[in-house]
């Protein structure tokens, strides 16, 4: 019995696993992959599969296979998969070591998240060596790994707990032990210095993780970070070369000062590992997810503008009314706080569409068309706003992918979620939403509400059966902290709960479209995909 099934670990979706993105990113360096709509998917330790269950119910035309050395895990998830009727996923209880291309053939995709930095030397080994003897000549490796200098930091507590948890027996009371020797350490000081700090921004990240999570991670015998340049050098004797990040590597030029511009001014001709090494030097990240390709293949040497005119951008920002700067420049921010500064005029009109369709994406198209402002666009207007979407997907204040979300942005009369999100949520608090995010809903209300969007009712319906369902389950609902128990005012209020439940919903990414069916869903723009995958960047 491993580790993980003794102590199952919490498995979500990871949104920037998916084949649409990673296809993206590959595509804005000259790499054309498998159409996702018919590709072959292999996840390395994917634990009960919820993350490749996801994929393979939005994508049905696609195969997607799961290696987990843990039973319990993959029991779980093999159950999960015959209930929701999915015919495209396999999961298997098997050590990588005895993984093979003549058993399971070759994939368009290879992922490892969350596996690398946890396993042995020889494992770590396998993992590569997996990438390349099982990975389509055009296939692109994502894998996901702890990361020095950040990690430094995580290291100095590692040691800490380390010493301390094992002297207990029972994986509950080690997390407490090791989560208190924190507390204790981070509140010893009166006035804390940089070491007192450190301790307390650490335990500030553990405090709210799941215990789970913070029992593998963190408490895990093997737990081995590397520099980026090393995971590279690694990568490269077995026949792999960088592509790019899946989460957003530029530096934020705003965050730092004009000598950290100059200096990495400096190292544009040099070459890209030492340059992306600098960039963790100064940020001091701590995790990559680093997306990997075959070293035959010859890749643009950084992001091309003119690429982004086959895929789909999305972005959960909003305009900012800035009077200082009217005129000069138009400001969107993102709901996390990062801003974007755009020109004025077909650009920030762009941008404003893109963000308008939120959680929904834009094509190419469609933002030249927003920027033309109803007459035409000019060719340098056309360069500007291209240019603008690469600096913005270099930030990660937009995504890229090659084929739209079946997602809605508006509230149908008769809303609904998929089918594997209710089932989910029937055993469960998390769902897997339109756009590869695990969402949270951790409040018996929230949970049967989202249950009931089948596609079959509407707000009338809906606002009945949640009627009856608080009464019959004698739920308290509540306004500005007093309990309503007036019949009329318990359905006013359950009323505007239900809108903002449903508009929270569409931000979420939730909802269907309103022509999609609550079954698995073929894309609906395949088209795309598929008109990546039959030409080449410059033909």
């Amino acid at each position: 019995m491993t580790p993980y099934d003794e102590v199952l670990y919490p498995t979500r979706a990871y949104p920037q696993t998916d084949p649409n993105r990673l296809a993206a990113i590959a595509f804005l360096r000259g790499l054309l992959s498998a159409p996702i709509e018919r590709c072959r998917v292999l996840e390395l330790g994917c634990g009960a599969g919820t993350n490749l269950i996801g994929m393979a119910y939005r994508l049905p035309g696609s195969e997607f296979v799961g290696f987990d050395l843990a039973h319990r895990p993959i029991v779980s998830g093999q159950k999960f998969i015959r209930e929701l009727g999915l015919g495209n996923i396999g999961l298997h209880p098997i050590d990588l070591a005895e993984a093979r291309a003549d058993r399971f053939g070759s994939f368009d995709f290879i992922i490892a998240h969350g596996l690398y930095s946890w396993v042995p030397e020889k494992v770590r080994e396998r993992i590569l060596a997996l990438c390349r003897e099982m990975l389509n000549s055009d296939g692109i490796a994502y894998i996901s790994y702890n990361a020095y200098p950040g990690n430094h930091f995580r290291d100095l507590l590692r040691g800490m707990i380390r010493f301390h948890a094992p002297r207990f027996q029972a994986p509950a009371e080690k997390i407490g032990q090791a989560r208190g020797l924190l507390k204790f350490l981070a509140e010893s000081q009166v006035t804390p210095d940089y070491y007192a700090e450190a301790i307390k921004t650490e335990f500030e990240r553990v405090v709210n993780y799941p215990d789970e999570a913070f029992y593998h991670d963190d408490l895990s015998s093997i737990n081995q970070p590397f520099y980026f340049h090393e995971f590279i050098r690694d990568a490269k004797r077995h026949g792999l070369q960088f592509v790019g990040e899946a989460r957003a590597s530029e530096l934020v030029w705003e965050d730092y000062t004009p000598e950290v511009r100059g200096r990495m001014k400096e190292l544009e001709g040099t070459n890209e590992t030492v340059r992306e090494q600098f960039k963790d030097f100064i940020r001091g990240w701590s995790f990559r997810q680093t997306v990997l390709c075959r070293k035959e293949i010859e890749l643009a040497p950084d992001l091309v503008a003119e690429r982004v005119q086959e895929l789909y951008a999305m972005c959960d920002a909003a305009p900012l009314q800035r009077t200082e700067l009217e005129g000069s420049a138009a400001v969107f921010r993102r709901p996390a706080g990062a801003e974007l500064l755009v020109a004025p005029g077909p650009v920030s009109a762009a941008f404003g569409f893109l963000c308008s369709q939120w959680p929904g994406s834009a094509s190419w198209q469609e933002l030249r068309e927003a920027a033309a402002l109803g007459s035409t666009i000019t060719a340098e207007e056309e360069a500007e706003l291209a240019q603008t979407v690469i600096k913005a997907q270099k930030m990660g204040f937009l995504q890229m992918h090659v084929a739209r979300h079946n997602v809605a942005n508006r509230i149908a009369e008769r809303p609904a979620i998929s089918e594997l999100a209710r089932l989910q949520l029937r055993q469960g608090s998390a769902a897997t939403s339109q756009l590869h995010t695990s969402v949270d809903f951790p409040d018996p209300f929230k949970r049967r509400f989202v249950q009931l969007l089948d596609g079959t009712r509407n707000r009338r319906m809906l606002g009945q059966e949640m009627l009856d369902f608080v009464k019959s389950e004698r739920c308290t609902v509540f306004r500005d902290g007093t309990p309503i128990e007036d019949p009329a005012a318990l359905e006013t209020i359950l009323e505007s709960r239900l809108q903002e439940e449903l508009e929270s919903l569409t931000r979420a990414g939730m909802l269907l479209s309103a022509n999609a069916s609550c079954r698995a869903p073929g894309s609906g723009a395949a088209s795309a995909s598929d008109r990546i995958s039959q030409r080449r960047i410059g033909e």
